[in-house]
């Protein structure tokens, strides 16, 4: 899987998981996550590379377990103090940067705030009855994605091109452990290295990059 396209995929997961639901031209978003949760996000690309993440959601703090190239990462988004901790766990390294909520809004992809919901009707996915819809971004980018019935939380979402499928498992409501949000007190602190603009992570204006920059 090339590099901008795994970034890409990482930074759409993360932000589908941790924004409160999105309203397309003035109608309620036809999906909502609970605010405290745990999932498994799958990504699948039209390549067949399949990335797992363990995500845990708390009032706004989110946390998403990663392994990308062999190499475990961590990202924790805390809006209440503002910041987002960026964690390499083989290297015991922390880097900090600036939660910039703006920023994820603008990076959202097919579920971004200009997003226009169509709903096609009831259907059965993976044993769930689940109510499908049509999803036009702003871009005119277009996806498929399936809402469980009963809790209203993704299940599926799939582009019309099948370049990208993104699957929630295990999905479970509940409170979250408060130490998953705290970065590790034994790791060392780097500072976050300057990326160039266009680069992922790097400048203002720069293409998707991970989140929190």
């Amino acid at each position: 899987m090339k590099n901008s396209l795994l970034a890409g995929l990482l930074l759409l997961g993360f932000c589908l998981m941790h924004l409160q639901p999105l309203a397309a031209q003035g109608a309620p978003s036809p999906f909502a996550f609970a605010k405290q949760y745990s999932a498994d996000m799958v990504i699948t690309s039209s390549d067949g590379n399949v990335l797992t993440n363990k995500i845990y959601m708390d009032d706004g703090k989110v946390r998403t377990d990663m392994s990308m190239h062999g190499m475990a990462m961590v990202l924790i988004a805390r809006p209440d103090q503002q910041k987002v901790y960026r964690i390499l766990v083989d290297q015991k390294m922390v880097m900090e940067t600036p939660y910039d909520a703006a920023k994820y809004k603008k990076l959202m992809g097919p579920a971004g705030p200009d997003a226009r919901f169509e709903l096609i009707g009831p259907d059965t996915l993976q044993g769930v009855a689940c109510t499908k819809y049509k999803v036009t971004s702003g871009d005119g980018k277009v996806s498929n994605l399936w809402v469980d019935a009963s809790t209203k939380a993704p299940v599926m979402m799939m582009a019309e091109d099948n370049s990208v499928t993104i699957q929630w498992k295990n999905y479970k409501t509940g409170p979250q452990d408060a130490s998953l949000f705290e970065p590790p007190a034994d790791y060392q602190k780097v500072a976050m290295p300057t990326m160039p603009a266009g680069a992922p992570g790097g400048a203002p204006g720069a293409g998707p990059g991970a989140p929190g920059q």
